[in-house]
């Protein structure tokens, strides 16, 4: 892969000659070459769709630079002791920055239902869109894709209509696995925790701080929007309103 941009210094530049002297103008081609903004973006929702860097997107091409230069210089330190605490902090610094100064949304269409109760006598239910379900109850059945089967599905998962996946509450970490056709769920299949946090609000629900449903959902929130609005959205409410939930807590990737 070859970078668009200005060039560096001539130290860098003859480095660069050097080094890519064996490749003649004839093999290069414009899909080998990728802006530094595109690099950023195609973590978000691309070619290197990745949980974990996502937010190289939210970056100025500047800053992502020196974060990547960073991380480079971490990672051959790691490479000498065997200590990646540098490294682990860096990258958690940067996502705690990148995603720090998100605004608040204002949507004025929707509906809005103020809680009536306080949160400790809250009955509340972990809605999550990223794909999570049990191992042993595969949404697609027990032949359903790979993750990364699932990525080059996208448009079939788009055309297609959202199925909920039953989670109980107990139901513990190493029992739960994604998938996913919008991002690569790899983070979340070796963290489940990441896109359905029951473990968190179990908890808080030990501590008094708020009241669990018996059962959690997970579907993939990459599907065709119409049909969740048309097809399964009322059913999916009262289902839910059948359970005695107070509230939903909608957890998006």
């Amino acid at each position: 892969m070859t970078w668009s941009g200005t060039a560096g210094d001539e130290a860098s530049a003859q480095a660069g000659t050097e080094v890519g002297n064996d490749m003649s103008d004839a093999d290069a081609t414009d899909d080998d070459a990728m802006s530094m903004r595109a690099f950023r973006e195609s973590f978000y929702d691309g070619k290197h769709a990745d949980m974990q860097f996502k937010f190289l997107a939210k970056m100025s091409d500047a800053d992502a630079a020196d974060l990547l230069a960073g991380i480079l210089h971490d990672v051959g330190g790691a490479l000498d002791t065997g200590d990646l605490t540098s490294l682990h902090d860096r990258i958690q610094q940067a996502q705690a920055a990148t995603y720090a100064d998100d605004p608040t949304p204002q949507v004025d269409d929707a509906p809005f239902t103020p809680m009536t109760r306080q949160l400790g006598d809250t009955r509340l239910m972990l809605l999550s869109a990223g794909g999570v379900f049990r191992r042993d109850d595969d949404p697609m059945g027990p032949d359903g894709p790979s993750q990364t089967e699932a990525l080059g599905m996208i448009k079939e998962f788009l055309r297609g209509s959202p199925t909920l996946s039953a989670i109980p509450t107990e139901t513990p970490n190493a029992e739960l696995t994604a998938r996913h056709p919008g991002y690569d769920a790899v983070t979340a299949q070796r963290d489940p925790g990441t896109v359905l946090p029951l473990g968190v609000l179990r908890d808080l629900a030990a501590e008094g701080q708020v009241q669990l449903a018996g059962t959690h959902y997970g579907f993939t929130g990459a599907t065709s929007q119409s049909r969740l609005k048309k097809e399964v959205a009322d059913a999916w409410a009262q289902r839910f309103v059948a359970e005695e939930v107070d509230g939903c807590l909608l957890v998006a990737t």
